[in-house]
C-alpha cells in the first residue's frame, strides 16, 4: 500500500515514520539533516528504507550527520567518518581511504584504549 498524503503518522511503521521525518526536513530545504540512531529497534526492511532515504538526501546535495552504533549502516551511507569522545573529535577519515574492516579495527582499538585508561 505505501504512504500517502492521507496516511496517519501514528499508523506508520518505524521506518516509514523515519522517512516522514526525513522527508519533512527535505521539504523545508534543510541544508543539514541530523539523524541520531535512526535505525534503532527497526526491522531489517525498515532499516533498508531509512538507509535509502539517507542516500536520497546525499543525492539531493544535502549534508547528513548520521549518528549510530551500527558501523555497517554508517559505512554504507557515509562519505566521511568522525569519531567523537565526550564531544571531542578523536578520529576522522574519508571512506575512500578506509575499509569497513579498518574502520571497525580503529573503533575497537580506541574503545580498548578507553577501557585501559579507565582501569588505571
Amino acid at each position: 500500500k505505501g504512504i500517502t498524503v492521507d496516511s496517519k503518522v501514528n499508523k506508520l511503521s518505524g521506518g516509514e515514520r523515519q522517512g516522514v521525518a526525513i522527508g519533512r526536513a527535505m521539504h523545508f530545504e534543510a541544508q543539514i539533516i541530523i539523524l541520531d540512531e535512526p535505525t534503532v529497534a527497526l526491522s531489517l526492511k525498515e532499516v533498508r528504507k531509512v538507509l535509502n532515504f539517507v542516500q536520497r538526501i546525499k543525492e539531493g546535495g544535502k549534508a547528513c550527520i548520521y549518528i549510530s552504533h551500527n558501523i555497517q549502516d554508517v559505512y554504507e551511507v557515509a562519505d566521511r567518518f568522525v569519531v567523537l569522545d565526550r564531544g571531542e573529535i578523536v578520529g576522522s577519515i574519508e571512506k575512500k581511504d578506509t575499509t569497513l574492516h579498518q574502520l571497525d579495527d580503529f573503533l575497537l582499538e580506541y574503545a580498548h584504549g578507553l577501557k585501559d585508561r579507565a582501569e588505571s
